[in-house]
């Protein structure tokens, strides 16, 4: 599986909340089998900057999905994230991040860690 990301946009300002759209890719030649939540989708992601944050949402419902993903397909979703840089003089900066996916378990002492996406870079106005 390889993950892959795009933001709507990639100029930003601080704090403000903005779509990145997500792909979970099966890159394999077999159909492999995706666990994610129906609701707390956004949970299951990561950042390697400390400055991004992925927006939680709330929910009523949530259940557990098994989605299977064929050969050379994806698994499609947006999630909304902010970048929350300390105050600056106004001057826009670029910030350089990936987002890691990581499938939904319940085992305890089972290492789930993230699959990685591509690195991209938004510029943030403070």
């Amino acid at each position: 599986m390889t993950v892959e990301i795009k933001p709507a946009r990639t100029a930003v300002n601080n704090y403000e909340p903005f779509q990145v759209a997500t792909a979970i890719r099966n890159t394999g030649a077999i159909e492999q089998s995706l666990k994610i939540w129906s609701c707390s989708y956004p949970t299951q992601w990561v950042s390697d900057n400390p400055f991004v944050k992925v927006n939680l949402v709330s929910c009523k419902k949530n259940d557990l999905l098994n989605v299977n993903v064929d050969p050379d397909k994806g698994c499609e979703r947006t999630i909304s994230i902010r970048v929350e840089l300390s105050a600056g003089d106004g001057q826009p900066e670029p910030v350089t991040f990936r987002l890691g996916f990581k499938a939904a378990t319940f085992a305890t002492g089972q290492a789930n860690l993230p699959i990685w996406s591509n690195p991209i870079t938004v510029t943030v106005t403070k």
